[in-house]
């Protein structure tokens, strides 16, 4: 019987958003919640996330969306737009076959600090993901699976798209190559944004046939519409809220056939 990981995605985008992640995990629909530490909200997420002890707390490295970290030194214009906001993921898959060595040295340091800003907080990090999956390049999955053994995470999100369980997957894997890190990754990954056009119940049944440790990944938002939600961000809240209703109907189908209770966290 496989072990689920039910992370949310994008912790931090608004104070409205963060509410309701904690929501979902007081009401046993998340057990992870992964926080994008370059945007504002992440303080508030951190605060109230703080006092949860059976929340898996973790970091959601980001090199797509919003402003870095990092606000000093020069411009990486292969990385930065000119007003310094990072470039959109489809620039960074294309450009990061030929980074050098000085946006591979800077890529890092913005990491490291997005990483340290849970530290701060007083919260050592237990999981590391990346926004938009951008450790699926390996010259970045270097950089995070470094960074995940500095920061001693118990284990990081997978990265070979061959362990994603979509309505498709005819190639599915476990992933493979976790023996050697000194952090664990999930068996396979299941994405409920890739599932939203089929049942949710077609979703629980497919996840209950695995064997292993599955992350199922979404991305909840309380409703259609926040005021606070950053307009830089192009998934909004109406296709997140989409997701949630689908969250809780998936979970709940797996709690009929018995699998939503065993956690892996």
């Amino acid at each position: 019987m496989p072990k689920l990981i039910i992370t949310a995605d994008d912790c931090g985008l608004s104070e409205a958003n963060n509410r309701h992640v904690l929501d979902l995990h007081e009401r046993g629909y998340l057990t992870a919640a992964s926080v994008l530490t370059n945007y504002p909200a992440h303080r508030h997420a951190l605060e109230i996330f703080r006092g949860c002890q059976e929340l898996d707390l973790g970091v959601h490295l980001n090199l797509t969306d919003g402003l870095p970290v990092t606000q000093l030194g020069p411009l990486h214009s292969h990385l930065l737009q000119s007003d310094r906001r990072f470039r959109d993921k489809f620039s960074l898959y294309l450009r990061g076959l030929f980074f050098n060595k000085d946006a591979i040295r800077w890529i890092r340091n913005e990491l490291d600090l997005q990483l340290r800003r849970c530290l701060d907080a007083g919260i050592e990090p237990q999981h590391i993901t990346t926004h938009h999956h951008f450790h699926s390049l390996p010259i970045l999955r270097e950089i995070v699976h470094e960074l995940a053994a500095v920061y001693r995470v118990r284990w990081v999100r997978g990265h070979d798209f061959r362990a994603m369980l979509t309505p498709k997957a005819i190639l599915l894997r476990r992933q493979r190559d976790t023996v050697r890190y000194n952090f664990s990754m999930p068996d396979f990954m299941a994405g409920i944004q890739g599932w939203m056009k089929r049942s949710p119940a077609e979703f629980a049944r497919q996840v209950a046939h695995l064997d292993g440790t599955i992350e199922i990944i979404a991305h909840p938002a309380p409703a259609a519409t926040d005021a606070d939600f950053p307009d830089d961000m192009d998934y909004g809240p109406a296709p997140r809220h989409a997701e949630t209703q689908y969250l809780v109907q998936a979970i709940d189908q797996l709690r009929e056939l018995g699998v939503a209770s065993q956690t892996a966290t």
